[in-house]
């Protein structure tokens, strides 16, 4: 599978979680070139959903944190 098709395979969620991680990346000055790429990718196939970028950056952030919140409470109940 080749990476535009991976993504075009991910649900909104995940692909606003994958770019909510490659901004990061960025930001920190990891690997830039390739995930300066993997971002443009992103966000073609976000544009080609109808999604902006603040939209994609939201659902990303929102999804993190509810996962983060759910293995919060799993750890508190062990």
């Amino acid at each position: 599978m080749n990476r535009r098709n991976f993504y075009r395979s991910l649900s909104n969620e995940l692909l606003g979680c994958f770019y909510c991680y490659i901004q990061e990346k960025i930001n920190k000055g990891v690997l830039i070139n390739t995930m300066l790429f993997e971002k443009h990718l992103i966000e073609k196939e976000a544009k080609s959903r109808g999604i902006s970028l603040i939209e994609l950056r939201i659902i990303g952030y929102w999804f993190i944190q509810k996962e983060m919140n759910a293995t919060e409470d799993e750890n508190n109940r062990s």
